[in-house]
């Protein structure tokens, strides 16, 4: 039996996705010598995934790489399943397979977005990618899970619940208010909570003392976090935590998208960096490039995302707000329904291939 050739858009997809594959693996194996820090953590863990919340390890880590500054590992047990493959692997293997796979499966998710298919190439060259990339994140990995997740929603939502509930297993902070942005769609809320539980029930493999582990590095992490550069408003000011929450609620609830859950996180969290805004960089292509739909406020937050200007607390919550402000009755375009954003404006176009239906989502 002969399968039937991928369509055009899919063949330009996989393009991409191989040429991120490349370039990204090509960029890790050299940047290696330059330590990525948080992969160099990662690989550790995984490595000795017995007692992977032990600080001496990172101290050897840090004396033998002569990497400076405080690089907890603080990701759950669930996190070490996905990350115990790399482990096993040299380090120098280890980090280009990590970076192009995450890169890639970023780049196919994020190009069922993009239109023109082209402007996908701009994420190759953001802040908030790049710097995802540079010391081996989770962000892009997290990314391809959202995107992949809001694009079944629709057709296929069990696909997009396990997604979400992988993400989640990775970094769970990302995930604070899927709920609300899943509200209404029950299956994808089940399958989410199956593949959570599961994968949890999976990391007990491990030995279930690494839970009790993880917390204790959790609370010594919390002492560290006052000290470290990030962008999430909660850090320009305590007070502001009460309102962020109502605001990360009402932006999660309006958004219902990729942008939900990013922007919705951002309010939430204690701890972001600019990486943890690549997911939502894709989403910002579309604002920009469908700003005579989408308007200009929209168009500006995504150029200010793009351009790596949310870099500071203030900044952070001068980009919340933007994001709230458009999704206000008053601001929508056209009328558009609250579940409208850049990542849920899709409508699904069934076609028959290789002899079952198969639901392309287009951004329209």
């Amino acid at each position: 039996m002969r399968l039937a050739a991928p369509s055009p858009a899919t063949a330009q997809r996989l393009a991409l996705a191989l040429l991120a594959l490349a370039v990204w693996s090509a960029f890790a194996a050299w940047h290696a010598q330059v330590k990525a820090a948080d992969f160099y953590v990662f690989w550790t863990a995984a490595r000795h995934w017995q007692a992977p919340y032990d600080p001496a390890l990172i101290s050897r880590l840090q004396a033998a790489f002569h990497i400076d500054g405080r690089l907890p590992f603080v990701y759950p047990p669930t996190f070490l399943l996905l990350a115990w493959p790399f482990g096993q692997l040299p380090l120098s293997l280890a980090f280009p397979l990590w970076t192009g796979l995450s890169a890639a499966l970023f780049t196919y998710a994020a190009a069922h977005l993009v239109r023109p298919l082209w402007l996908t190439l701009t994420l190759f060259i953001v802040p908030p990618v790049v710097l995802a990339i540079s010391p081996g994140q989770t962000s892009l990995a997290i990314g391809a899970a959202m995107i992949g997740s809001q694009l079944s929603l629709q057709d296929r939502p069990a696909l997009a619940g396990v997604l979400l509930g992988l993400a989640a297993a990775i970094k769970p902070q990302a995930m604070l208010l899927a709920p609300v942005v899943l509200w209404g769609h029950w299956r994808a809320m089940r399958w989410a909570a199956i593949a959570g539980l599961g994968l949890v029930l999976a990391s007990f493999a491990l030995g279930p003392g690494l839970w009790l582990q993880w917390l204790a590095a959790l609370r010594d992490f919390g002492a560290v976090v006052p000290a470290t550069d990030r962008i999430n408003p909660s850090a320009a000011s305590p007070l502001l935590a009460l309102p962020l929450a109502a605001l990360g609620l009402w932006i999660a609830w309006s958004w219902r998208g990729v942008a939900g859950l990013v922007g919705g996180a951002l309010c939430l969290t204690p701890y972001a960096h600019q990486y943890d805004l690549a997911p939502l960089a894709p989403v910002a292509v579309m604002w920009i490039a469908d700003y005579k739909r989408g308007g200009l406020p929209r168009a500006a937050l995504g150029a200010a995302l793009l351009a790596g200007a949310v870099a500071t607390p203030w900044l952070g919550l001068a980009f919340v707000v933007g994001l709230a402000i458009v999704q206000t009755p008053w601001r929508r375009e056209g009328g558009a329904p609250a579940a409208t954003s850049a990542a849920t404006t899709a409508e699904a176009q069934h076609r028959a291939r290789t002899g079952r239906a198969a639901a392309e989502l287009e951004v329209v």
